[in-house]
């Protein structure tokens, strides 16, 4: 009888014909075993999951049958599944990690479903460790010791939520980006920074001039060179929509506050830079300007960002050129301006009509090449990423 299959919105292709082996032991945040699963499916992956005796007191294994599609192994038989399953996968994730299973596979220590498929998956693929428990077995000094043994062998370690006197297990998303970016390393050790958002000039000190930008595509981009393993630093004006919660940023207002980050931006190996930045300033009234009567400000143009940034960065410069309603031959010429103009290695450049909720279509252009992306937007940042490997 065929199993059934559970169907998912689709996020990205990166884990694809992946197998992902997930240990889950007896801490409470088993009950967010489900919700992982998922989420690692939405990207392509293949779940198996392993359950310790203590975890099934917690959540059923029922659950992570009907959540993965695939037998849960609750016992090593004569199968020999902790070797099976770790010749036949690529990664092997512990979420959530107790401080006992911790402990016991930094000694070597084999005596559960769990920790048999470590010590056979250390040294041969992948291995991602998500601690959960109480604050003060977290920080015990024995525990520490453990994980730093543990991560002079290689195993990656995702930093528990520490909250309520508890180092809970990290989000779902967070977990499922640390897979993804353990398994993508065309970016390994390339530092990215991202500029987006939109600018605001303050008028006063309650109104400001700005543009409309929801700060999706800097957001977009960041994800997926996190995801492709970069180092990432994400600088971020006002924007809309949600930043995951593996991507730190910080936060630029107006012009004057991005050209005095410049020094520590021509750091990175490459800049890109989709923000909507405001075009004009003007003289900053102290207070709030009166609504009981009409009044005029005079305009005047900001420095153009870019042009300053390339005066002292040497590195790969990303700029975007959108426009509305033109021919692919208008905007591709106006790209062609901008890159020459702040001598930019690339531009993306994009008519506004041809997007839409979940969908773009852009015209990368870096030398006399031109190249036409369509699709998914984050699938279409990862192929504009692809371009910088």
């Amino acid at each position: 009888m065929p199993k059934e299959r559970v169907e998912f919105n689709k996020k990205t292709s990166l884990l694809n014909d992946k197998k992902i082996i997930l240990g889950v032991t007896g801490s409470i945040s088993a009950v967010e075993s489900v919700r992982l699963i998922h989420e690692l499916r939405r990207h392509g992956a293949e779940v198996f999951p392993v359950i310790t005796e203590s975890a099934k007191r917690i959540i059923h294994p029922y659950s992570l049958e009907y959540a993965s599609g695939n037998r849960v192994v609750e016992e090593l038989t004569g199968a020999i599944e902790h070797v099976r399953l770790v010749e036949d996968s690529d990664l092997f994730l512990i979420a959530p990690s107790t401080a006992n299973t911790i402990s016991k596979i930094s000694l070597g220590i084999d005596d559960s479903t769990v920790t048999s498929v470590f010590s056979n998956a250390l040294g041969k693929i992948p291995i991602v460790v998500v601690p959960a428990m109480h604050i003060n077995m977290y920080t015990n000094p024995i525990i520490r010791k453990n994980i730093d043994v543990l991560k002079s062998f290689g195993v990656i370690f995702l930093d528990p939520l520490i909250d309520e006197e508890k180092a809970k297990i990290a989000d779902y998303r967070s977990i499922t980006a640390e897979v993804i970016r353990a398994l993508n390393t065309q970016l390994k050790g390339k530092k990215i920074f991202i500029i987006g958002g939109s600018s605001y000039e303050n008028i006063d000190d309650v109104r400001v001039i700005s543009n409309n930008s929801t700060g999706e595509t800097s957001i977009d981009i960041a994800t997926m060179a996190y995801y492709m393993g970069a180092d990432v630093d994400l600088l971020l004006g006002n924007v809309s929509v949600e930043v995951p919660p593996f991507l730190d940023y910080e936060k630029f207002t107006n012009i004057d506050s991005l050209v005095s980050k410049i020094d520590s931006i021509k750091k990175s190996d490459a800049v890109i830079v989709p923000a909507a930045l405001s075009d004009f300033t003007t003289e900053k009234i102290d207070g709030k300007i009166s609504t009981e009567g009409p009044f005029s400000i005079k305009l005047k143009p900001t420095p153009k960002f870019l042009k300053k940034l390339r005066e002292k960065y040497k590195g790969v410069l990303v700029g975007f050129k959108a426009e509305y309603g033109v021919s692919k031959d208008e905007l591709i010429e106006r790209a062609r301006r901008r890159m020459s103009e702040y001598s930019l290695d690339m531009v993306v450049a994009n008519d506004l009509k041809d997007v839409r909720v979940g969908y773009t279509k852009v015209i990368v252009i870096r030398g006399r090449k031109e190249t036409e992306i369509e699709g998914d937007k984050l699938e279409v940042a990862g192929r504009i990423l692809k371009l910088l490997a």
